[in-house]
């Protein structure tokens, strides 16, 4: 695998997720630098005692969490947003979200403004953490917690870790897959930019393969970070290989990409509930709605998914569990696991759009019951250190 060289922003690589034209109801505009009430509930009373259950309102004092969206534009940070946002309406808490538009900087100015309105936690996915650290210990030093989406770091109380994007678990899922169709098959790999979670799930992708014995013809980064990019890459490689079997790609876009300049060259796409020989597989990642619409359409071959609106909500019930002491300090978990899973065409018919799906009290404890095992991010730190 070549390498580039690249810097420790964790989570820029938000950037090669999905971007679409249209903002999340309540989100800011890129270029705004205040926060924009998304969600809000007036409670009155002393702190909730109330059990909390699926469909109940809980009620007692009035919590403000806050979330600064490392692009609000992006149809996986979307998912994010209406998580959290929808558990803030459950727990009576007024939700605030500011658009960082891929700008470390103007995250950190984002987070020193909800430090500066005493929010009573933020929730947020890393930019540039060597930028965050500061602030992050301002937060922690006025008593306000960070929970974070894959980007652990100094001063986060949390890190909400999927496995897609930070173990090995779903890129050895596709390897496995498309060995089981076409043992020793032909692969071509699409990366991203060069950040370190696109390099590292690029990186586990080769492994996987090869240690299943497929065939990897080539890997290229799409640096573009659009369909179009992609779709341009996997032309040019078409005409060196024409008989590949199978492309694993990044995110969800660059799959689309893919397909399109499968289908114009008269190739057909694989769909596991009517698989045809000679048709070729394309996967993406992130379960964003284009995605799992292009499954259904049999478009792309699948996506895996983190179901990141119930990651979202979780976040916020976490924040507001140790807001409200129901869960003390020697008890939060440094690392909470999400699990993947693969949407293909056996299963997309039962899937959920991310931005309907019904978002429930205590779905926190799904994940906590899940995993909080520290060390499922030690290969990926250790990735990290050699870049």
């Amino acid at each position: 695998m070549h390498r580039r060289p690249t810097t420790y922003l964790l989570a820029l690589g938000i950037v090669a997720l999905l971007v679409v034209g249209v903002a999340l109801v309540g989100c800011g505009g890129g270029d705004d630098t205040t926060t924009t009430a998304a969600s809000t509930a007036t409670t009155t009373g002393g702190p909730d005692t109330t059990p909390m259950s699926g469909g109940t309102t809980v009620t007692g004092d009035k919590y403000t969490f806050a979330e600064d969206n490392p692009v609000a534009s992006n149809q996986h940070q979307m998912a994010f947003s209406y998580g959290k946002q929808a558990m803030s309406g459950l727990l009576g808490a007024e939700f605030i979200t500011a658009d960082a538009n891929i700008t470390p900087a103007k995250q950190v100015a984002d987070i020193e403004t909800f430090i500066q309105q005493k929010v009573d936690g933020i929730s947020t996915w890393t930019l540039d953490q060597g930028a965050a650290t500061a602030v992050y210990k301002k937060a922690q030093d006025a008593g306000i917690n960070v929970v974070t989406e894959n980007s652990p770091g100094d001063y986060v109380t949390t890190v909400f870790v999927q496995e897609q994007n930070v173990t090995h678990k779903a890129q050895k899922d596709a390897a496995e897959w498309f060995n089981s169709v076409y043992p020793g098959g032909k692969v071509l790999i699409i990366g991203g930019e060069p950040v370190p979670y696109i390099l590292y799930v690029s990186h586990n992708m080769e492994l996987e393969a090869e240690a299943v014995g497929l065939n990897v013809l080539e890997r290229q980064d799409n640096m573009q970070d659009d369909a179009a990019g992609s779709q341009k890459i996997v032309e040019s490689l078409l005409t060196k290989y024409p008989d590949v079997q199978a492309i694993w790609a990044f995110n969800d876009r660059s799959a689309l990409g893919a397909s399109a300049a499968l289908r114009a060259a008269g190739k057909k796409i694989y769909n596991a509930a009517k698989p045809e020989d000679g048709a070729v597989m394309v996967t993406g990642m992130n379960g964003t709605q284009e995605a799992i619409e292009a499954v259904q359409s049999g478009v792309i071959s699948a996506t895996y998914s983190g179901d990141s609106e119930l990651v979202g909500a979780a976040e916020i019930e976490l924040l507001y569990r140790i807001k409200t002491g129901q869960i003390s300090g020697d008890q939060i978990p440094k690392v909470i696991v999400c699990p993947y899973h693969r949407i293909d065409g056996t299963n997309v018919s039962q899937a959920v759009m991310p931005l309907q799906n019904p978002i429930q009290l205590n779905v926190l404890d799904k994940f906590l019951n899940y995993s909080t095992d520290p060390t499922t991010i030690d290969d990926f730190l250790a990735f990290v250190k050699t870049l």
